[in-house]
């Protein structure tokens, strides 16, 4: 999910071939915020384009050449070990910074275009129900996208609905297919990240949203780092803020999806 913006292939002064990624008028950090996730997937052991230029402007980052899938041998069960092995860093990582939200050194947040609150916070329940989905789906409700119903759903959700409690991590937010890419030798690399430390269950549960990652990469992972028991059960729960996003960005297209997901976490 991404602001409408230019994107273009750019040649640096030493010859080395970059994407460019350039907006006008962006939002306060827009770029600071991507840029610091492309770093901190990168100190965290994952491949991530580097940063070449950063402004309130523009983004400059390494190019990486994607590979049709169909074409290599697979590689899911190797990300799906990856994946795992990121959280896993990033849990160790966060023995010493025990709070959800924002990576150090930034005050704005962002999925896509749309603006989200990653104020630093104790619990999991605060960051990603207070302060994410209650207000997203105000915001969405306010705005006619979507049923007033949301609110009361919004509003019944406990730190029960989210699973057993677990150190924060660093996940990487908006993992979609179209954010991973797969390069010549096969090796996936992450992109357009909303990098915060959060829940590792938001990336699966963002994985499976629109599909494009088989069931290899999940059961990879789950080899390397196993997910609390009943997680296929959140998967709706750890779905409502990027279908927020969608009804705020793109319409009511995605409003009965994101009731069934209100539905869903409910029921159970």
């Amino acid at each position: 999910m991404s602001l409408t913006g230019n994107t273009s292939t750019i040649t640096l002064d030493d010859g080395t071939k970059a994407f460019r990624k350039a907006l006008v008028n962006a939002p306060a950090e827009f770029f600071d915020f991507e840029a610091a996730g492309l770093r901190t997937l990168g100190k965290l052991g994952a491949r991530a384009p580097k940063v070449y230029e950063v402004t309130n402007k523009q983004l400059i980052i390494e190019q990486i050449q994607a590979k049709p899938q169909r074409r290599i041998k697979n590689p899911e069960y190797t990300f799906g070990q990856e994946l795992a092995q990121l959280h896993l860093t990033g849990q160790a990582v966060a023995e010493t910074n025990q709070t959800f939200g924002t990576l150090q050194g930034l005050s704005h947040g962002y999925l896509g275009g749309a603006e989200i609150d990653l104020q630093p916070t104790t619990t999991l329940y605060e960051s990603l129900v207070t302060n994410r989905i209650i207000p997203l789906t105000q915001q969405a409700t306010d705005s006619g996208q979507l049923d007033h119903r949301a609110m009361d759903f919004a509003e019944q959700i406990t730190p029960a609905h989210l699973g057993p409690a677990e150190a924060p991590t660093v996940v990487h937010g908006d993992l979609w297919a179209g954010n991973r890419i797969v390069d010549d030798a096969g090796a996936s690399w992450l992109i357009d990240p909303s990098c915060h430390w959060g829940h590792r269950e938001e990336d699966i549960a963002m994985m499976q949203l629109f599909g494009g990652f088989g069931s290899a990469v999940f059961s990879a992972y789950n080899e390397k780092f196993p997910l609390a028991e009943g997680w296929q059960k959140r998967i709706p729960t750890y779905q409502l803020v990027p279908l927020l996003v969608h009804v705020l960005l793109f319409g009511g297209g995605y409003a009965a999806a994101t009731l069934q997901a209100f539905e869903q976490t409910l029921d159970r």
